[in-house]
């Protein structure tokens, strides 16, 4: 059975729109930060470490905790998985994932995003931008946030989900 994903295109909330159209739809691959090492088969910690080492300007943020829970959660995805992509408040396309996560030695910025995972737009069309702010609060919560901060990536619930595709199909 599919689960249901949410995951941001990029850190960088600027280019969060432009980079998924840009890099990540036009490779058919999502990807995800961190990239300086590969997390494959690392636990939850040992990422945590990592980040550290290789990023120690994170060292006491959110970051490492953040990539700590994200990274094992993108190499898990499996096909048939949904995921909503989010940019600057919005979901900009949902994709089926088609393959297993890689760590490949081209990034989709120099030197990170390196983990990557293909897939395919659930939608011939991805002409609909729903507003975070259109969804329920419950709704709106479980999409952004965990522990009371924004997240870059998270398993979504059946109802949210629904609740997602139902605005997309009476948002046109």
């Amino acid at each position: 059975m599919s689960k249901f994903y949410t995951l941001i295109s990029t850190h960088i909330v600027d280019e969060r729109d432009s980079f998924y159209f840009n890099m990540q739809l036009k490779d058919k691959k999502l990807s995800i930060g961190w990239g300086e090492f590969d997390a494959t088969g690392l636990s939850y910690e040992e990422i945590k470490a990592e980040i550290e080492n290789h990023y120690p300007s994170y060292i006491g943020t959110v970051n490492p905790d953040s990539g700590g829970k994200s990274l094992p959660m993108f190499l898990n995805l499996s096909v048939g998985d949904i995921v909503f992509v989010r940019g600057v408040a919005k979901i900009l396309d949902i994709v089926v994932i088609t393959g297993p996560a890689k760590y490949e030695t081209i990034g989709h910025y120099i030197d990170d995003y390196y983990l990557k995972v293909p897939f395919t737009p659930l939608f011939t069309q991805n002409d609909f931008n729903i507003q975070i702010s259109k969804l329920s609060e419950k709704a709106h919560y479980e999409v952004v946030y965990e522990e009371g901060r924004s997240t870059a990536m998270k398993e979504l619930n059946e109802s949210t989900s629904l609740e997602l595709f139902k605005l997309i199909a009476f948002d046109k």
